[in-house]
């Protein structure tokens, strides 16, 4: 039996359950606090809503690449929890793949290798990108917003030279990520020297959104954020 065999059958019950969870008549029933933001959700352009989501994402899946299943989960769970129902409102009917992100979720649940399901990750992945195209937003106007972002998090997530929030230095990685991703998708004149920049902000990340050490120090990263900023 195959990888898609295998995770076909739990998937049906996993759907069904996320299929219901989506009627309006349902109360919403959040498995966990939800996040406290300087944002308020109701209020953003979706737009900028899919880029949050891409953010959590792309943390997601570096995380799960590398075997850490737990932390994976969470940011995983973006495009299929109720929690963050209000995030992606309106995503599936623009073509959101719920099927292979619980097809994602059920494979890290189970602890698969990442590498068994390679073409499904990558799957899940080209669908978010494709999204952003369709959303139309202005690049310019969600790499700052993901800059607010990631300054905001990584704040969070380092103080005292020390990771004290391992969940929000991920979501600043993951926010770094989808600024690069939202950059290469643009057309702006200054792409490539955009494009250049925001590698080098990733840099501030040796082992991506993985735990370190000695994580560098909240001016380091702003520094690096002035610079992708000048250029927008």
């Amino acid at each position: 039996m195959n990888i898609y065999q295998k995770l076909v059958v739990p998937l049906f019950c996993i759907v069904s359950i996320f299929m219901s969870s989506c009627s309006p008549d349902e109360p919403e029933k959040p498995t966990k606090l939800i996040e406290s933001v300087e944002y308020d959700m109701n209020d953003l352009d979706p737009s900028l809503r899919l880029v949050l989501m891409m953010g959590h994402v792309a943390a997601g899946m570096e995380l799960y690449r590398s075997g850490e299943y737990e932390m994976a989960a969470p940011h995983l769970l973006h495009p299929i929890s109720e929690t963050h129902k209000k995030e992606r409102e309106g995503f599936q009917e623009m073509g959101l793949d719920v099927v292979t992100f619980v097809l994602v979720s059920t494979a890290l649940e189970a602890k698969r290798p990442a590498v068994e399901i390679e073409p499904f990750l990558k799957k899940a992945e080209d669908n978010l990108k494709s999204l952003a195209l369709k959303v139309e937003g202005n690049p310019e106007t969600q790499i700052s917003f993901l800059l607010d972002q990631i300054k905001r998090e990584y704040s969070i997530g380092v103080q005292g030279g020390e990771i004290t929030d391992i969940g929000e230095f991920q979501d600043a990685f993951g926010f770094a990520f989808t600024a690069k991703t939202i950059a290469e998708q643009s057309s702006l004149k200054n792409k490539t020297l955009l494009i250049a920049t925001i590698d080098e902000l990733m840099k501030c990340w040796p082992s991506g959104p993985n735990l370190v050490q000695n994580p560098l120090p909240v001016s380091t990263i702003d520094e690096s954020i002035s610079l992708v900023r000048n250029l927008l």
